[in-house]
């Protein structure tokens, strides 16, 4: 009886750990993972701070068409390559060790639209008092 009942609580264990563990290796990155590398306040510029992001795009990953009001935006290609679309530039590929320049106040939106990840680092300047992005409806 003892060892029908040690095997019955070793099987349900064993599913257990299964399911937790079938969960893990499931599971996703996010699409984009961007953080906020580093932020400063530009003295010379008055009202303008400079932002720093790294960023991390799963393929098939597309923002949304937003622009930088009051903003600058350099974007560099670390590693893989991005498309992007830019009002008044068009589809523009940057590969990995390119970089490419969006003036403030333009829609755009950038997209991974390889398979394979790729990485960025965001270089912004903009208005303190104006947020990083805003989606453009159209």
């Amino acid at each position: 009886m003892k060892t029908k009942l040690l095997a019955a609580i070793l099987f349900a264990g064993g599913i257990l750990i299964g399911a937790g563990s079938s969960e893990l290796i499931h599971a996703q990155a996010p699409a984009l993972a961007s953080r906020l590398v580093f932020q400063t306040d530009l003295n010379n510029l008055p009202g303008q701070e400079l932002l720093l992001f790294a960023s991390t795009w799963q393929p098939g990953y597309r923002l949304p068409l937003h622009m930088h009001p009051q903003g600058h935006e350099l974007t560099y290609v670390v590693e893989g390559e991005q498309t992007f679309e830019i009002d008044g530039v068009g589809t523009k590929i940057v590969k990995a060790g390119e970089a490419i320049y969006t003036p403030p106040n333009t829609p755009h939106f950038g997209r991974n639209a390889t398979d394979r990840e790729s990485k960025t680092i965001v270089i912004r300047i903009k208005a303190k008092d104006q947020p990083v992005a805003v989606e453009v409806k159209r």
